[in-house]
């Protein structure tokens, strides 16, 4: 998919750091991919749940042009960061910055997918808040501009997995296939609906009216989210494991259905009951929202995310003080259909989806209640659905090259 659509500046300034680093832009290829944000079916992934996600309009940028060497160059247009080293090297360097594209490479160098280096620069707008939906939008922009410039004959099912096994080692089992396939697949205004059991996908209409994604940023770090989350992936192993013994077959959660857990409520600890608990009403929480996104029931749509929210607090507990006040009062403003944290996100956050025309009104009041709780002022992000990833033509490359 071509076209800038409003990230003109980051994709200019990454163009420029790329000329000052590398001596010009000749032939370099640039593609631009969104994070993403999911709404429902979050921690489902790993029983194979159904999980609703978006695309929001805060993206990274990646620059890519081909050497004729084994050399591989890694800058980054928001720091001062360099990474120079060769495909026989890329494991001997550490750069925070750059690891999971630089393990990516080693990926792709191995299974002989590319065998000439490259030089790159990278940028980015996205909050740090998305967390896990700023990686997948990092990582697909790198692949399919790996994908253009050395004309892969791939699918692009085969590069996501790469992502996947990517991003694994590093962050462990909360990597989420969902948010890779929105940042490659997701559609402007549409909410995608994914089934990791069955592999399909579908778009929903979201937006047919006026509403914006609202994000409640606290700047407040959390402590080891993907620790806490990693916990919580093997509590629902050990439930999986203690249903076993009252269900023959059973693979993993997405084969539990609620009242048969109710009925067996005494036979699991009770916080490893609470962590099933979640993982099967969200599921359902899921799978009843895509009926009514189709029916058109936006309020009943908002419920169960705001519902989503508390269940992530009181049964999944990976939620805090922080985030919790923010979804009790956002609730409470008028045109708010709902409010839930972001999961797994390194800082403590809030989205809420919110009528646009009351949007300026909900920032003002959550804003101005927020600080007289905790006596600090949140940051807002305002964002819209857009598409997944895409690359920037030819043509656009050399009108901002002028």
């Amino acid at each position: 998919m071509n076209g800038l659509n409003g990230d003109n500046e980051l994709v200019y300034k990454a163009l420029r750091k790329f000329e000052s680093t590398y001596g010009s832009s000749d032939h370099v290829s640039i593609t631009v991919s969104p994070a993403s944000l999911i709404l429902l079916g979050d921690h489902t992934h790993y029983n194979e749940g159904v999980l609703l996600s978006v695309c929001v309009n805060r993206v990274w940028t990646v620059l890519i042009r081909k050497r004729k060497d084994r050399v591989v160059n890694f800058a980054s247009a928001d720091s001062d960061k360099f990474l120079s080293t060769t495909f026989d090297s890329l494991e001997q360097i550490d750069c925070n910055e750059f690891n999971l594209l630089r393990h990516l490479t080693k990926m792709l160098n191995e299974q002989e997918l590319i065998k000439l280096g490259f030089d790159c620069v990278i940028s980015s707008n996205v909050p740090e808040c998305l967390g896990l939906g700023s990686l997948a939008g990092m990582q697909v922009a790198f692949v399919n501009n790996i994908k253009k410039v050395y004309s892969l004959n791939v699918e692009d099912e085969l590069l996501l997995d790469l992502i996947k096994k990517n991003e694994t080692p590093v962050i462990g089992k909360i990597s989420n296939q969902a948010h890779h396939h929105t940042a490659q697949n997701g559609k402007e205004g549409k909410i995608y609906n994914y089934d990791l059991r069955t592999k399909n996908s579908q778009y929903i209409n979201f937006f047919d009216r006026e509403l914006n994604i609202v994000i409640c940023d606290t700047k407040e770090a959390i402590i080891n989210p993907q620790e806490r989350c990693n916990e919580r992936v093997e509590e629902c192993e050990v439930g999986v494991k203690g249903l076993r013994l009252y269900i023959w077959g059973i693979k993993n959660l997405r084969d539990v259905e609620s009242d048969f857990l109710l009925r067996h409520y005494h036979m699991l600890p009770h916080r490893i009951f609470n962590r099933v608990l979640y993982n099967v009403n969200e599921r359902k929480r899921a799978e009843s929202a895509v009926k009514f996104l189709r029916k058109g029931m936006m309020e009943d749509f908002g419920v169960l995310i705001t519902e989503s929210h508390w269940s992530l607090s009181k049964d999944y507990e990976i939620s805090n003080d922080n985030s919790d006040f923010i979804v009790t009062e956002a609730v409470k403003l008028p045109g708010v259909l709902s409010s839930k944290m972001i999961s797994c996100s390194p800082i403590k956050s809030v989205f809420n989806i919110v009528e646009g025309k009351l949007t300026d009104n909900f920032v003002k009041k959550i804003g101005r209640l927020y600080k007289d709780h905790f006596g600090t002022e949140l940051k807002f992000h305002i964002l819209k659905i857009t598409h997944g990833v895409k690359r920037v033509s030819n043509k656009e490359v050399m009108t901002l090259s002028n």
